[in-house]
């Protein structure tokens, strides 16, 4: 109750919880954009809604109520609508505006921004027969694209056709295709589920042995994916993979532990990555080494395998003398799809689990032994600071064990001196091992660092950048269409990454995705249905048991496994993208999994056989289709992907050599005859990439890929007229496909044609692309549209803030204003609509406030922008307040100036910044004589 409590007010009240609270009296809207997973920087973009209404006559009363996340400027009929300004964006401004409507035709205006999700709008307005709200029948524009009509934000987002996420996989389809082998599996599901429970009604004691022997089993098919699978599949797959690696690299190299701000993962607690450093040292290798990247999926491997025999260890205690409970417990976490693809990749989450399991398990042993050894009690803290050594998250099944152990010991009537002795030395020795990372850590602000802290120096956020009630509502999409269905809503996101890899193992392009049978896998997600339903049936039978009786084993199982789903509803609320709603931030529970679907076994079958015999060859097929799922035998897609990792490794030889490899496959597949054209055109191989590349669009004449690999090297070989021919067909069968929108600007723009509108129509596709921000200016500034123009580098440098080249285009679009025959007015209009680029607010401000010509200089606007730019940075930038400083001074403030050119020299100094230093002590001598600066921009 306290968790839904708290979880409500987040969602109702934080203005730092992306999430756009429900009111009946209008919908929450937003530009269209298209679905991306890639990760976005900080930049606070807007989005201009726009709706026009007529009205039969003058307005006596018009109440405006709005909302936006998360500022907003608004306008009724090119007049300005004055907001009180609100410190929470979720609380509504209410406002009555009658007053600036008309007669006849009306156009509201709201223009909203927002730096860590797209700008979203509520808004009513009412009135004397007068009824208007924020929905579908508005039109937007995202950082001047082409408009759209807006979207309801409660509804689901899917990749279209050309989106690098975008697949042909669904479920019925692939199907359609796998139907055969399930056939297959399910003759040897009967075989062998016919002849174990005829051995077992002969042979009745041997009964622990046939588990024994099954449980071999499941490991020996492990270790033979494992050894099948090592070296087909890429080296950087996986979810993070290069981070974890660049952490092992680190203590390799440095032999010391880094900061949570050194690296992208470099906050996790430091096990996993030690002990990983120290294999690979034994071994003489290095990350760099590709038999580094076979040992560390080995270990994974061997944790993935150690993990299910302790799930099964654990039921034998839970459930004595209960084979069969024991095999579907352990047989669905041993065949789990989400511990089969994590079991391929360097990380470390399944050592994490490895050692919660190894914790629950003690933990269970100690509470069934009366009175348990001082010695159990030592292993145990062990364990538990170790896997809070390994995950922060592993203290989520701390408390539950503590009060299991605490239950036990009152029941016990045990002496102070007992407690202290057992309950006390275990968190003691749990304390002392993992408690001087989070020591050590906490400096940053907090001993729980997570990835999207600021303290590690990643700011970044993805799609959606904020959720609904609709999104936690409702749930199917990854039964039609699994991959990706995550943008679809929080429990399709878990269903599609537990009962398959629905993320394709963290990649952005599903061009460089994991070779797994996508059919068998799609397939699979309706398969699951059945274990689904064990579950689920497994846990309301335990919360049944438990409210009846409350059994130590049963509490610490289920409130480890609430305590899961709290935190993984949490942090998809606080981290509201596509990725943060992955099942295997729960993989510590695997435990209580396996449990829950014996305890749903238990349920259904009640015992009877007639019952047992058909669900478990359905899920001894479920667990066939699992297996097989990542069994890889795709050489195409196997040679093609490999090709694709050895090219941007920029080993082109290799490269070359696996797309051959691809093409001698399947000599017709037209994805093999682009990975060759492309490693081709790497190795300077131009004529014969371009014959490839012709064969390949007429091998798949509608594919978007084909047209676009050859259009890209016609380009190169600076034949424009054709490759303006292949974007376009490119971008119309695939409007989502951001690089052929690119490719067809830039073939229009060295063509010497105008590109701005089909710019316009790739923002609209995908507003956050710096590049087509800066082509989009840099066409606006050859046709002589200079206001705008600057509007658009404006945008390019906040997406790309360390882009020198367009930093530099933005400075010559700010001198073509500032040198044209209209500059006082051109500069005032710029000033008046900036986008949030401290560059932009830097560069305008101190036109104003230093420019030789009077007529251009606004003391007054200088110290708006000024002030506005120091506040985005918090005022922490030395040369912000330089010019904020030289802005003071400007209007006759030179106290103001002084002190904040003191300021800037202080932060300079903090930063070590010689420049600023000498900077700012060079503005404080002109201050402290009363003097402001002049300097003419052409020379700066």
């Amino acid at each position: 109750m306290t968790a839904i409590v708290g979880l409500t007010w987040l969602c109702q009240s934080d203005p730092k919880t992306n999430f756009l609270r429900p009111d009946k009296r209008a919908e929450w809207i937003f530009f269209p954009a298209a679905v991306e997973v890639k990760a976005r920087g900080v930049a606070n973009l807007d989005t201009l809604f726009r709706r026009d209404f007529t009205l039969q006559g003058p307005a006596q009363k018009a109440l405006l109520t709005v909302r936006a996340a998360k500022q907003i400027q608004l306008t009724i009929n090119d007049r300005k609508v004055e907001l009180v300004p609100n410190h929470n964006w979720k609380d509504a401004f209410t406002v009555e505006v009658s007053g600036l409507l008309q007669d006849g035709p009306n156009r509201i205006e709201a223009r909203v921004f927002n730096d860590n999700g797209p700008p979203a709008l509520w808004l009513s307005l009412t009135g004397d027969q007068l009824s208007l709200r924020s929905d579908k029948n508005w039109i937007a524009s995202f950082a001047g694209s082409a408009w759209r009509g807006a979207a309801p934000a409660f509804l689901p987002r899917f990749p279209g056709r050309g989106n690098s996420i975008d697949n042909s996989e669904r479920t019925i389809s692939s199907l359609t295709n796998v139907w055969p082998l399930w056939l297959l599996f399910g003759a040897v599901a009967i075989v062998f589920c016919v002849g174990e429970n005829w051995w077992l009604n002969r042979h009745p004691a041997n009964v622990n042995w046939m588990t024994v022997i099954i449980l071999f089993g499941f490991a020996g098919l492990w270790l033979a994916l494992y050894w099948h699978n090592a070296r087909i599949l890429p080296a950087l797959v996986g979810f993070d993979a290069s981070h974890h690696l660049n952490y092992i690299k680190y203590i390799q190299e440095r032999h010391r532990l880094p900061l949570p701000n050194e690296g992208m993962v470099m906050f996790h607690p430091p096990l996993y990555y030690i002990i990983s450093a120290i294999v690979l040292s034994i071994f003489n290798l290095t990350t760099a080494d590709p038999s580094a990247i076979l040992l560390l999926r080995a270990l994974t491997m061997l944790f993935g395998i150690a993990q299910f025999v302790l799930v099964f260890a654990t039921l034998r205690l839970i459930f004595p003398k209960r084979p069969s409970l024991q095999l579907v417990g352990g047989g669905l976490v041993a065949f789990l799809p989400m511990q089969l693809y994590l079991s391929h990749y360097p990380t470390n989450e399944t050592l994490a689990a490895l050692l919660v399991s190894a914790s629950l398990y003690f933990a269970l042993r100690v509470t069934k032994t009366s009175p348990a050894t001082w010695k159990s009690y030592c292993i145990l803290g062990l364990l538990i600071g170790a896997a809070m050594l390994t995950k922060a998250t592993a203290i989520l099944v701390v408390p539950f064990i503590v009060l299991a152990l605490a239950r036990q010991l009152a029941c016990e009537r045990a002496s102070i001196t007992r407690w202290a002795g057992t309950l006390g030395t275990m968190l003691l020795i749990a304390t002392l091992l993992c408690g001087w990372h989070y020591i050590r850590v906490s400096r940053y602000g907090s001993p729980l660092v997570g990835s999207s802290d600021p303290v590690t120096g990643a700011f970044w956020w993805q799609d959606d950048g904020y959720h609904t009630v609709s999104y936690f509502a409702r749930f199917g999409g990854s039964l039609v269409r699994p991959l990706f269905s995550a943008t679809a809503s929080f429990w399709d996101g878990l269903y599609s990454t537990l009962w398959g890899d629905g993320l394709c193992s963290g990649v952005s392009d599903l061009s460089v995705r994991p070779p797994w049978n996508y059919n068998l896998m799609c397939a699979g997600y309706l398969l699951s249905l059945l274990p689904t339903a064990l579950l689920l049936i497994g846990v309301i039978a335990s919360l049944w048991q438990l409210f009846r009786e409350l059994r130590t084993d049963v509490f610490i199982l289920v409130g480890l496994s609430l305590a899961v789903a709290t935190a993984l509803v949490y942090y998809n609320l606080k981290v509201p993208c596509y990725g943060s709603a992955k099942a295997f931030y729960g993989l510590s529970a695997l435990v209580p999994l396996g449990f829950f679907a014996a305890t749903g076994w238990n349920v259904v079958t009640d015992g009877r056989k007639w019952r047992q015999l058909p669900i478990a060859i359905l899920l001894a097929v479920w667990a066939m289709n699992s297996f097989g799922s990542f069994w890889i035998y795709d050489p195409v897609a196997k040679h093609v992907i490999t090709a694709t990792h050895f090219s941007v490794a920029k080993n082109l030889v290799a490269a070359l050599a696996e797309a051959k490899k691809a093409v001698a496959a399947d000599p017709s597949n037209a994805a093999a005859r682009i990975a060759l054209a492309t490693t081709l055109d790497d190795a300077e191989q131009s004529s014969e990439a371009l014959e490839e590349a012709e064969r390949a669009t007429k091998l798949a004449p509608q594919d978007d890929a084909t047209h676009l690999n050859l259009g890209m090297l016609l380009f190169k070989q600076k034949k424009l007229e054709r490759a303006i021919e292949e974007a376009r067909l490119a971008v119309a069968y695939a409007p989502e496909n951001t690089h052929a929108h690119l490719l067809l600007l830039v073939s229009l723009f060295y063509h010497n044609e105008d590109p701005v509108d089909a710019a316009r129509e790739a923002l609209a596709v995908s507003p956050y692309d710096a590049e087509i921000h800066h082509l989009i200016g840099v066409a606006l500034a050859r046709k002589g549209e200079s206001i705008e123009a600057f509007q658009q580098l404006t945008y390019s440098v906040m997406i790309r803030p360390d882009w020198t080249e367009a930093g530099s285009e933005l400075h010559h679009a700010l001198l073509a204003l500032i040198n044209s025959s209209d500059a006082a007015k051109l500069l005032h209009q710029a000033a008046s609509s900036i986008p949030d680029s401290t560059v932009a607010l830097d560069e305008l401000a101190w036109v104003f406030a230093t420019h030789p010509n009077d007529e251009l200089r606004d003391g007054r606007e200088a110290v708006r922008l000024a002030e506005h730019a120091c506040a985005l940075t918090k005022r922490t930038n030395p040369i912000l307040l330089a010019t904020l400083a030289t802005a003071y001074a400007e209007t006759g403030n030179f106290s103001e100036a002084i002190d904040t050119i003191q300021e800037s020299i202080s932060k300079a100094r903090s930063s070590k910044s010689a420049d600023a230093i000498a900077l700012g002590e060079k503005f404080l001598g002109f201050f402290q004589s009363n003097k402001p600066i002049r300097q003419d921009p052409n020379s700066r």
